[in-house]
């Protein structure tokens, strides 16, 4: 299955470092991972801090998360009954800073970070070209489309690589994969078969009534597509602001 994603300058800024100094906006809670209840406390904090991204951050250099700015976005087609390409731009993503942290957990030996987390609802609003076949049936179309994924399970890893900017410790993301487990998907692509409301309505009904079987086949593709977006997230973060100034007792 192949995957390709864009996300235009904030992606391009985010992967890489950052010579600009930041600290955590006063407003971000603070852990010490000599606490025992670090994980519950890094939990409660990342979910409040995500919640705050719903507006800008000028502190990190963040726009607000929601609805989060994707200049392009191409999902390949799958093994099984997605034989499409699916190319999105402009889209606007919706739901990110509803969601609710599960755990997290960080192992500072190997610099790996793990959260689990819950959205109630993304939604991908943009526009879209297509042509292909689904479920053997043909499809084409282009226009304005709405993708939304209910109650989206997500499991995070981060593999971090430290280094040194103006004699403090960074982490440097080399890799971030998620995994994405929605209870529910619904499609709307408007003017499908240029136009014909009686094709179009069809194999809407067919993708939704089929949405597990849809989206399973390309799910390689969003998932490392949503990884690619929130690494560049990440890394904007974590690039710019010192451990010791994320992290409590710190040295």
């Amino acid at each position: 299955m192949g995957f390709c994603v864009k996300v235009g300058l904030l992606f391009v800024t985010v992967v890489c470092f950052s010579t600009h100094a930041a600290k955590l906006p006063s407003t971000f809670g603070r852990c010490s991972p000599k606490d025992e209840e670090f994980n519950e406390c890094l939990k409660k904090n990342v979910e409040d801090a995500i919640h705050q991204l719903k507006k800008e951050s000028p502190e990190l250099g963040l726009s607000t998360l929601d609805p989060l700015d994707i200049p392009k976005l191409v999902i390949g087609e799958g093994t099984g009954p997605v034989h499409v390409v699916q190319n999105f731009k402009n889209v606007k993503l919706y739901g990110l800073t509803g969601s609710i942290v599960l755990s997290t957990s960080i192992d500072f030996e190997n610099h790996i970070m793990h959260a689990r987390s819950i959205t109630p609802e993304l939604r991908l609003q943009g526009e879209y070209t297509m042509r292909g076949k689904v479920m053997l049936l043909p499809i084409y179309g282009d226009g304005l489309c709405n993708i939304t994924l209910y109650n989206t399970k997500i499991n995070h890893t981060l593999y971090a690589e430290p280094f040194q900017k103006k004699g403090k410790t960074h982490w440097n993301f080399s890799n971030y994969t998620v995994t994405l487990r929605p209870d529910k998907m619904t499609y709307k692509f408007d003017n499908l078969f240029s136009g014909d409301e009686r094709l179009g309505s069809n194999i809407l009904n067919v993708l939704n009534e089929n949405w597990n079987e849809v989206f399973t086949d390309v799910r390689d593709g969003y998932e490392k597509s949503f990884g690619l977006i929130f690494h560049g997230l990440a890394n904007r973060v974590f690039s710019r602001v010192a451990l010791n100034d994320i992290f409590l007792d710190m040295e």
